[in-house]
C-alpha cells in the first residue's frame, strides 16, 4: 500500500512539473502584445472609381491582373521582408469561388471579384500601429464591377479587417506552438483604394490621385 501511495505521489509531482516546464515555456515564448493607436488620415480615400472600359473588358482585364504571376512581377502592396506576411491576393470570381462563394450567390456580383490572403497579414497598416510602428494588416476584399454607360464603376468594400498585435503560446490543430494576436479593426481606404490604383494602373489609366495617408 505505501509503494502505491508512493507512486502516486511521483505521479502527481512529474504531472505539476510538466505543467509548471509548459506554463514557464508558454510565458517566456509570448511576445508582447500592442496596444493599437490609430493615425487619422487627411481625408478618406475613394473606394470607387469610374474607368472608360465596358465591364467585360473591365473584368477580363483585371482577372490578368490580379493572376498570381503579374502580382509576383507586379506586387500590389510592394515587397515585404517579412516571411510571415502574404504578398499576393488570391482572386476568386464567379467560376471558382471558395472562400468567397457567398459573395457570388447575389446575380449582381456575377462579374466581380473576391480577394484574400487566406488570413495572412499582407501589407504593414500606415493607420494602426503598435511600439514598434505599423501593424501587420488582414482584411478580405470585395470587388464589384457595374456598368455606368459605356464606362465601369469599380468599388472595393473591405472586410473582416484585423491587425496583428503581438504572438502568444497555444495549442492549436498541430499542437503547441506560437500564434498571433489579432484585434478587429474598420477598413481604412487606404488598401481599397490601393487595390483600385494596381487595377487602374494594368488598365492604362494614368491620371488617378496618389493614396492618401496619414502625415507623419
Amino acid at each position: 500500500m505505501a509503494q502505491l501511495f508512493s507512486l502516486d505521489r511521483l505521479r502527481m509531482t512529474k504531472t505539476r512539473t510538466i505543467f509548471l516546464i509548459v506554463t514557464l515555456v508558454a510565458v517566456s515564448c509570448s511576445g508582447g502584445v500592442s496596444r493599437v493607436q490609430t493615425s487619422s488620415l487627411p481625408s478618406p480615400n475613394p473606394t470607387s472609381y469610374s474607368f472608360p472600359l465596358s465591364v467585360a473588358e473591365v473584368h477580363a482585364r483585371a482577372w490578368q491582373a490580379f493572376s498570381t504571376v503579374h502580382q509576383i512581377d507586379e506586387p500590389i502592396f510592394g515587397n515585404s521582408t517579412n516571411i510571415s506576411f502574404d504578398s499576393k491576393l488570391s482572386a476568386e470570381c464567379s467560376t471558382n469561388a471558395v472562400f468567397g462563394e457567398a459573395v457570388f450567390r447575389d446575380p449582381a456580383n456575377t462579374n466581380d471579384f473576391y480577394l484574400h490572403t487566406f488570413h495572412r497579414p499582407f501589407v504593414v497598416s500606415s493607420v494602426y500601429c503598435g511600439s514598434g510602428g505599423g501593424l501587420p494588416f488582414i482584411a478580405t476584399f470585395h470587388l464589384h464591377l457595374v456598368a455606368s454607360g459605356s464606362n465601369t464603376i469599380a468599388t472595393v468594400t473591405a472586410s473582416d479587417a484585423e491587425v496583428v498585435t503581438g504572438t502568444k503560446f497555444g495549442f492549436g490543430p498541430c499542437g503547441p506552438g506560437q500564434g498571433y494576436v489579432y484585434q478587429n479593426v474598420k477598413p481604412t481606404t487606404v488598401e481599397e483604394y490601393t487595390i483600385l490604383r494596381y487595377l487602374g494602373s494594368y488598365l492604362g489609366v494614368t491620371n488617378m490621385p496618389e493614396v492618401i495617408k496619414p502625415k507623419p
